[in-house]
């Protein structure tokens, strides 16, 4: 067996252990797991792969460049990649009402990036999806090159069955990307901080 193949089998792991084992309602919470017919896109985060439960929209695409947890991450993309001026990615689980929800994420963005709106979100709806009935949302202000966590937290409403969260941006310039990794959702009481398996602590693992 390779290097690179145990690498990425340790990866794949430490990627499973990350959604099952800390309370992470969110399923491939670092992009690790890939569609089966497409590199760019992530298990859980496409549309019917496997469940209506995530998507992936506009610029955004799973990618390789860099990552703060495990070998891939997402990225929402410039007007270089000919995607539009916007982009995102959305996950959901079931929800309760009057329960305290909190998500989070590492962020990273190129120096001449820059967007009009960039958020991550919580979105609380009823079970058949007709009605909205709450969001709250941060502002990814002052996102720069180096990994950054951003936090989001919101109390689910009366008639609330899904909680979904929402990481996005519009208004893209022409150049650059916001990145991000190391998704989380829980409730607030069970709400803890993954630990991270970056690049280089996976290597320095499979050389001792």
């Amino acid at each position: 067996m390779t290097t690179w193949t145990r690498l990425l089998i340790f990866a794949f792991g430490c990627a499973a252990l990350t959604v099952w084992a800390d309370g992470n309602l969110l399923r491939n919470p670092s992009f690790e797991e890939r569609i089966p017919d497409s590199e760019r896109r992530a298990q859980y985060w496409t549309m019917h792969h496997p469940d209506a439960y995530g998507d992936t929209f506009g610029s955004a695409s799973r990618e390789d460049w860099r990552s703060f947890d495990g070998l891939f991450i997402m990225a929402i993309r410039g007007l270089w990649a000919n995607a539009g001026h916007y982009g995102g990615v959305w996950q959901e689980s079931a929800a309760e009402p009057g329960e305290t929800y909190k998500a989070s994420a590492r962020f990273w963005a190129d120096p001449d990036w820059e967007a009009a709106t960039q958020e991550i979100k919580l979105e609380f709806w009823t079970a058949d999806y007709n009605e909205l009935l709450a969001t709250k949302s941060t502002v990814l202000r002052r996102v720069g090159p180096d990994w950054r966590q951003y936090t989001v937290q919101a109390k689910a409403p009366e008639g609330a069955e899904r909680v979904r969260l929402v990481i996005f941006a519009e208004g893209a310039g022409e150049y650059g990307a916001l990145q991000f990794d190391h998704t989380y959702l829980s409730t607030l009481d069970e709400y803890q901080e993954p630990e991270a398996h970056p690049v280089s602590m996976i290597i320095d693992i499979l050389e001792e």
